[in-house]
């Protein structure tokens, strides 16, 4: 099986997941559509495509479910219908989110669930490939940590170049772009802080 068509057939198989773990968790929760678009800051019609299993949702996407419903994106294509647990040590699953015919990938390794949510993220952005994300809630941190390569990274209108070595700070409540600054990948590690406000 080709890449490409792995990637189709995951991509599938997520969106199935997610369809049925966001129906429950809104009727569970007794949020009514509205409520979730609104509260995720997304169209009705796009949690209507998810739902329905016909939506093929970005990383940006995913991140404002799992805030809508106060879980971790580990939880949300999780089996556990809430992901809270009070054990002193948890094994977690790593799950790759993003992938690219080229090569590119990211992978959430790791997070926490409820108002405050932290998660670590291994990335790897071949060259040409571009990854963009829409903004995150308010006040979102990001830690990026160059282990191979170079990234280009821009938020908002400000773009920077970081090398093997360099780590940086971001603010991504608003648009941020990651890519391969030169023609070879770039690897790379991220550490993201989101709370999530009260309606």
């Amino acid at each position: 099986m080709t890449d490409e068509a792995t990637a189709s057939t995951t991509e599938r198989q997520l969106g199935t997941a997610l369809s049925a773990k966001v129906q429950h968790l809104r009727r569970v929760r007794n949020m009514s559509l509205d409520a979730l678009a609104r509260r995720a800051g997304l169209s009705k019609g796009t949690v209507v495509a998810i739902e329905q299993g016909k939506a093929n949702p970005s990383i940006g996407v995913l991140c404002r479910l799992a805030v809508a419903f106060s879980l971790s994106v580990t939880d949300l294509l999780g089996d556990t219908s809430e992901g809270i647990t009070d054990d002193p040590i948890e094994r977690t699953r790593p799950a790759t989110l993003w992938r690219t015919p080229q090569g590119s990938a990211a992978t959430l390794e790791a997070s926490t669930s409820g108002r405050t949510m932290f998660e670590m993220w291994t990335w790897t952005i071949a060259p040409g490939d571009v990854h963009r994300s829409e903004a995150h809630s308010r006040g979102t941190r990001e830690l990026v940590s160059i282990q191979r390569g170079s990234l280009k990274v821009t938020v908002g209108s400000e773009t920077m170049v970081l090398h093997a070595g360099e780590a940086a700070r971001l603010l991504t409540d608003q648009p941020h772009a990651y890519a391969a600054a030169d023609d070879q990948a770039v690897s790379f590690s991220m550490a993201v802080l989101e709370r999530i406000e009260e309606l």
